[in-house]
């Protein structure tokens, strides 16, 4: 018998045992950030449509000026339309992702990449949304009977001096920047640290 033919080969078996469990401890680390990812949009979605219905609810709760309102409506419309767009994406990503069994590194590959798409596209409509977002909430505050006479006509319709111009402008922008870089930081800690976590686990698998 050639001992060293049979020592070779259960030198060989015993090393793929020792490989196994590590891609298999892999693929149970990778499930539990797509479960969170997955758990987390579905709870924005509901939240996201949760928020639309108050905010078409709250200019009737309140007595406003005829312009802020049917500025706020207008915007707030646009806005939902947008906001319903990258809804629905996510809403396509889970019905794509819903067999989380299934983890292999093609399938953790492929969520990477469908995870960063509809992060684009939610980050393409959040930029949108700050560019009007200001308005409606000027709306709001500046068209609203209890807080005094209506300003937001006066401001909407550019009726000041132009240095004040240029400081509401300025003010604008401002709150356009701080919106969208919240927005992005706040779903980079919802989504950005699951997705980094699946690629070094799929960089583990790769080794």
């Amino acid at each position: 018998m050639d001992f060293d033919k049979i020592k070779e080969l259960m030198d060989n078996e015993n090393q793929d045992d020792l490989e196994l469990p590590i891609s298999l401890e892999n693929i149970k680390e990778s499930n539990m950030p797509i479960a969170k990812i997955r758990k987390t949009m579905k709870g924005e979605i509901a939240i996201q449509l949760v928020a639309i219905v108050i905010f078409f609810t709250y200019p009737f709760l309140i007595e406003m000026y005829e312009l802020p309102r049917a500025v706020y409506l207008i915007f707030m419309f646009i806005t939902s339309l947008m906001t319903l767009g990258y809804l629905a994406k996510m809403i396509w990503f889970l019905r794509r992702t819903s067999n989380v069994k299934q983890q292999t590194k093609e399938t953790i590959l492929s969520f990477i990449h469908d995870i960063k798409l509809t992060m684009e596209v939610y980050k393409t409509g959040i930029i949108a949304g700050s560019l009007l977002l200001p308005v409606s909430v000027a709306a709001i505050f500046m068209g609203a009977v209890k807080f005094g006479p209506d300003r937001f006509t006066e401001w909407f319709l550019l009726q000041m001096p132009t240095s004040i111009f240029f400081l509401v402008l300025l003010g604008y922008l401002i709150s356009c920047v701080l919106i969208y870089y919240i927005t992005v930081i706040w779903a980079d800690k919802l989504y950005g640290v699951h997705v980094r976590k699946l690629e070094e686990i799929l960089a583990q698998m790769e080794e």
